[in-house]
């Protein structure tokens, strides 16, 4: 702990602020305070002015930034990831992209090594897919060397007028003893504080209290709804003031207890326990317990979303308390003793499947580097069997999945016997997988278009795939996955189309089916990978196509593609290159260096202007065509397809050389956790050919719904005002 004044503390994802000013109350000094939204840089300025303050995608910062803007040692870690994709508000979605944010905190962490960290999230995080994400976030901090303890808190215990509950995670590299914070409202304590305590006294004179404008129909709505109760259900009210659905906005809070969790969001919060209106920034910032004198910036909007994303400041002060007597060798009064999680990271997987909430089992054949099989199993799916004909998917499969039985065949050559062998039974929930696509791909028919009587069938690659949905068949599944590139929606057989073949075989078999030509950008892969998708499934089950939920020029209510800057400037320091972490940047001949350099960001070699001298080859003086690989991305945008290939990846978009395997990995979506062994050539052919595993389980998400039938009915939405604890 530092020896010169206060412990210093950074403040991750700040956003509000609560976080911080609580840990400021219990005795740190923050250092330095981040957040990409600008609201949150204006709310921190007016409020911490002597506080450094980095306003930037903590995704796109490097080490020796991050290392400068701390300017030395730091204490604590503290910080909140963003939680839609974890929240039961939000879309539940366990492939949400900004789940990843978990790990650029882990990142910070491991440059910055404090002494403790403390991040907070949704309690459904402990629970959703049986526990994977509290596995995997324990898990990376006992791999940075910290003794990790979790546990869940509710607000309304410390004195809170709300109840909020949400999980704590304390690491440290002192002694695995620590304490939490002992409740001190509730049963056997104070009372609760209560809705009506924290409203009192407000008045228009007080900053971030606009009332909002609500319509007549919206108004109407309210004055239906009793103090501490909801609206009566859609059925009993007046048909003009109708609709399907009603979220967690109409529920009415009560002056006697404490409020419902708060939700951001511009009209998100509850209504007031006597108005007919929701509540204002400013009452939802005492609920948050916030001091009158924290004033929020932006307009009503952003206020909202500040206010309803943060960690109330008097739990914060507490955890802040206990994180203090831990560093200080003190016992905390009162303190509720915790022992750390067990270490993880001994186990013999990095991808160990759910403690499965699911009961949903699966095949894969064509298996490659993994993509499907870990996105369907992280969404809940015992995979009993992987199938794939190359040694080096072996090796790899062995590293990365050791738990799943593996067999090296030729799957064109396999029997239906050989597949139930290998699963142990005779049948599953779901086959996935994606046969080889060179005879499909229309960069690979390009190659024989000038072949005389070249025929797409008899390329015995393409043959597989109708392999592929014999074999599926034989196991009786209740879905079939299959991906392929968009050449073979139009790919010849004959007199048909390869397509047209596997539809009247589906039809035959008793399943519906779906397909599309999708880009993968479109579904939070940054990279704009167009692919064909066929998702077939028994005719007495249903399925519900993925929502797109990112766009290239996104409406202010939607998400933008996630770019490379996202995902890969953290790896732009040569501190990170590592051979067993697949970071090794190739090393280029002077003149492709120097040919590199003359690309411009998101440009192609400008060959027309290019010096004589790089237009010479090392075989030929005169080069007459250069290749695809002369072309940079871009940091603002997706990637390009990623191609396989010893030299087939892209130009870095601000380096001179193309992208390393985990650079590539990273654009497909691979958690750094994963592994490629092999020689270059090979891992570069594995990451490049993968189905993104991000995209795989979105769709795997998706199909568990439809086996389960858990989608989402009209009428309410869960109910979180749970009034029993205040009873």
């Amino acid at each position: 702990m530092s020896t010169t004044g206060r412990p210093r503390s950074v403040s991750l994802f700040a956003g509000g602020g609560g976080m911080t000013l609580g840990f400021q109350h219990a005795g740190f000094k923050t250092v330095m305070a981040s957040d990409v939204e600008a609201s949150a840089a204006r709310t921190f300025a007016h409020n911490f002015p002597h506080a450094p303050f980095l306003h930037a995608d903590i995704r796109h910062v490097t080490k020796n930034e991050l290392i400068e803007a701390v300017g030395g040692e730091v204490d604590v870690v503290i910080g909140g990831p963003p939680c839609q994709g974890f929240s039961t508000i939000g879309d539940q979605n366990p492939a949400d992209p900004r789940n990843g944010l978990f790990w650029c905190f882990a990142r910070v962490v491991e440059w910055l090594r404090p002494t403790c960290f403390v991040m907070e999230n949704v309690n459904y995080l402990r629970t959703q897919y049986g526990g994977r994400y509290e596995r995997e976030i324990v898990r990376a901090f006992q791999r940075l060397g910290y003794h990790v303890h979790v546990t869940t808190l509710n607000a309304a215990d410390y004195g809170v007028p709300q109840l909020r509950k949400r999980v704590f995670f304390f690491g440290s590299r002192l002694s695995p003893k620590f304490a939490w914070p002992a409740a001190t409202h509730g049963v056997g304590g104070i009372p609760y504080a209560t809705v009506g305590e924290a409203l009192a006294g407000l008045d228009s004179t007080f900053a971030n209290h606009a009332v909002l404008n609500h319509s007549d129909t919206v108004q109407a709505r309210y004055r239906l709804i009793p103090e501490g109760g909801r609206m009566p259900a859609p059925g009993e009210l007046p048909p003009e003031i109708r609709r399907k659905n009603f979220g967690n906005t109409y529920k009415r809070l009560h002056r006697g207890r404490p409020s419902l969790t708060l939700v951001p969001g511009n009209n998100a919060f509850p209504v007031h326990p006597t108005e007919h209106r929701s509540l204002t920034p400013r009452e939802g910032a005492r609920i948050q317990t916030f001091p009158d004198a924290y004033i929020f910036q932006g307009n009503r909007s952003e206020q909202c979303r500040l206010v309803g994303n943060a960690v109330p400041v008097r739990l914060a002060e507490h955890i802040g308390a206990a994180v203090l007597a831990h560093m200080s060798g003190e016992r905390l009064t009162n303190g509720v003793p915790s022992t750390p999680v067990p270490c993880l990271t001994k186990e013999g997987s990095p991808n160990v499947p759910a403690q499965k909430s699911r009961n949903l089992t699966a095949a894969s054949l064509f298996t490659g580097a993994g993509g499907l099989t870990l996105g369907f199993q992280n969404a809940g799916f015992h995979v009993l069997g992987s199938v794939d004909k190359k040694n080096s998917v072996a090796r790899n499969h062995a590293l990365n999945f050791p738990d799943i039985a593996h067999l090296t065949a030729d799957v064109g050559a396999m029997s239906s016997e050989d597949l139930v062998k290998l699963i142990g039974q005779p049948t599953v929930d779901v086959v996935f997988g994606g046969p080889p696509c060179q005879g499909f791909s229309i960069f690979g028919r390009r190659r024989f278009v000038n072949t005389k009587g070249h025929r797409a069938e008899a390329d015995e690659r393409n043959d597989l795939s109708i392999k592929y949905f014999d074999l599926a068949f034989a196991l009786e599944p209740k879905f079939i996955f299959f991906e392929n590139v968009k050449g073979f929606v139009s790919t010849p057989l004959g007199e048909t189309t390869y397509l047209s073949a596997i539809e009247k075989k589906l039809d035959a078999a008793g399943y519906e089916f779906a397909h599309r030509v999708i880009n993968c950008a479109s579904y939070g892969v940054p990279q704009a990978r167009e692919r064909f998708i066929l998702v077939a499934w028994r005719k007495d089950l249903a399925f519900v196509w993925p929502e797109a939920k990112f766009f290239a020029e996104p409406k202010p209510w939607q998400r933008r593609f996630v770019t490379l800057a996202d995902v890969i400037s953290d790896l732009i320091d040569s501190s990170t290159h590592s051979a067993e972490f697949s970071h090794v940047p190739m090393n280029h001949k002077p003149l492709v260096v120097a040919r590199y350099e003359l690309i411009p960001e998101g440009g192609r070699l400008p060959v027309q202007t290019m010096p004589d001298e790089l237009r010479k080859g090392y075989r030929s003086d005169d080069v007459k065509n250069f290749s695809h690989v002369y072309k940079r991305l871009s940091m603002s945008q997706p990637a390009t397809t990623m191609v396989p290939g010893h030299n087939a990846f892209p130009v870095h978009p601000i380096l001179p050389r193309t992208l390393t395997v985990r650079e590539a990995a990273r654009i497909q979506t691979f958690p750094d956790h994963m592994r490629f062994v092999g020689t270059r050539q090979q891992q570069c052919t594995l990451v490049g050919n993968a189905v993104p595993p991000l995209l795989g389980e979105i769709f795997a998400a998706a199909i568990a719904k439809g086996i389960e039938g858990n989608f989402t009915s009209a009428g309410y939405k869960r109910d979180v005002y749970d009034l029993a604890v205040v009873s």
